[in-house]
């Protein structure tokens, strides 16, 4: 795991030192109880005596609640959010720490050797919404909102998880809802946030069970509630001047030039980044043969 002091954390807060409350499990269980994140007491469930902090080396969190009159014990995480996680108190604070500082899931992946299952269940708990930017854009000569033709005009519709940077860029005939509807409801969870530009296409969003926002572009980059799709529309140009350094793509080869830009966005622009998850993925089709 990266030093908590890396250069990436920067946001945290300066009073605290996050390095020394995580670093044992003496300093994290009174950090935790301080801050109201542990019962700091605890009454018995059984008689209802109050019941007392006691130590215990055979359980991960070396601690635990035991009352003095029927000897039952509890989980210090009883009554707390942190009460049904197998994870170790250490990487609870861990995950706390990333999402108090607004780092997304993919910035925790890297910075920590928690599972990505794991950080999306916390998330998800914490209240991190499944947030995705939808949008199509022309690549070719004729713009969005402008009418022309042109042989080599290809729309892309594409869609980006915020957070987790999984992105899916998919070549389209038509823009419309009949094509662009199938395609979200293939690869978006039902109930999921959606935002977008105003493009009649989605208007029936809510009614397929989607939390739809919408910016009108037209009027401003940003709605006033915050709604934008900022990182879909930063996708267009990277994807887009990927295209243009390539010279002379055939039109036939965009569709396979996408899914590799698809692939090294989601894992890194780094060359050592996609060549490590490269090896591991053939690593993994390897052992399905």
């Amino acid at each position: 795991m990266e030093n908590l002091g890396t250069p990436l954390l920067d946001r945290a807060p300066k009073a605290i030192n996050w390095y020394a409350v995580v670093s044992s499990q003496e300093s994290i269980v009174p950090y935790m109880m301080d801050n109201g994140l542990l019962k700091k007491e605890m009454t018995c469930t059984h008689c209802a005596s109050d019941m007392n902090l006691c130590k215990r080396k055979d359980i991960s969190d070396s601690l635990q609640w035991k009352c003095p009159a029927c000897l039952l014990t509890s989980s210090i995480r009883r009554s707390s959010i942190f009460e049904k996680s197998k994870l170790p108190l250490r990487k609870l604070m861990e995950l706390v720490y990333y999402f108090g500082i607004d780092l997304q899931i993919y910035e925790v992946e890297k910075l920590s050797d928690i599972s990505h299952v794991s950080v999306i269940e916390w998330f998800d708990q914490s209240g991190y919404e499944h947030l995705i930017e939808i949008d199509e854009s022309l690549f070719g000569k004729k713009r969005k909102y402008h009418r022309g033709t042109g042989k080599q005009d290809t729309w892309v519709f594409g869609m980006v998880e915020k957070g987790s940077r999984k992105v899916i860029l998919q070549i389209v005939e038509k823009r419309d809802r009949k094509t662009l509807l199938p395609i979200i409801q293939e690869n978006v969870a039902e109930g999921a946030h959606i935002n977008s530009d105003c493009w009649a296409a989605y208007n029936t969003l809510e009614k397929e069970g989607f939390v739809h926002k919408t910016v009108n572009h037209s009027k401003e980059f940003k709605a006033q509630d915050g709604t934008c799709t900022n990182e879909i529309e930063g996708i267009w140009g990277l994807a887009k001047l990927k295209i243009k350094s390539m010279k002379g793509v055939r039109h036939e080869r965009i569709g396979d030039i996408l899914n590799e830009f698809c692939y090294r966005y989601r894992y890194g622009f780094s060359n050592g980044d996609v060549f490590h998850k490269f090896l591991k993925d053939i690593a993994i089709f390897n052992e399905k043969k």
